[in-house]
């Protein structure tokens, strides 16, 4: 049995520190986007538990100025365990619904390595392509 007990202070604070540990952990990639799934029980309006209005999308927001980011509020969240204590931000493991929670994902652009690439779509190289796969499969 796991007791705890919510406050919505720390999980705004936990949100302060997450959002900048994941801008720092991103430091110098090219973010085209945000999506946003956060717990109806953490806004969008500020209720008991967490008194401002849309806490997590503002404060992503504070530490991402120029990034867009969409998204709505859930009756769960759908992603890798939340651990308290978890020192990298990209989480990753067996997925779980869980409650009370924020989910970002980040678009980000890939690293792409300078080479000689060829890029032939010819009907001939397409039917080697085709060919190919259809040998292996």
């Amino acid at each position: 049995v796991d007791f705890f007990f919510l406050d919505g202070e720390a999980c705004c604070d936990d949100m302060d520190q997450t959002a900048s540990m994941l801008r720092e952990q991103t430091k110098g990639e090219e973010i085209l986007g945000a999506v946003m799934f956060s717990c109806a029980g953490r806004g969008p309006q500020g209720g008991s538990l967490i008194r401002e209005n849309m806490a997590d999308a503002t404060r992503f927001a504070n530490v991402f100025p120029d990034v867009p980011c969409l998204g709505f509020y859930a009756g769960g969240e759908i992603g890798p365990m939340a651990l308290a204590g978890n020192q990298s931000v990209f989480r990753k493991g067996k997925a779980a619904v869980q409650g009370f929670t924020a989910v970002f994902c980040l678009f980000i652009v890939p690293a792409f390595e300078r080479g000689n690439y060829t890029l032939d779509d010819s009907p001939a190289a397409i039917e080697l392509f085709v060919k190919k796969r259809r040998i292996s499969a």
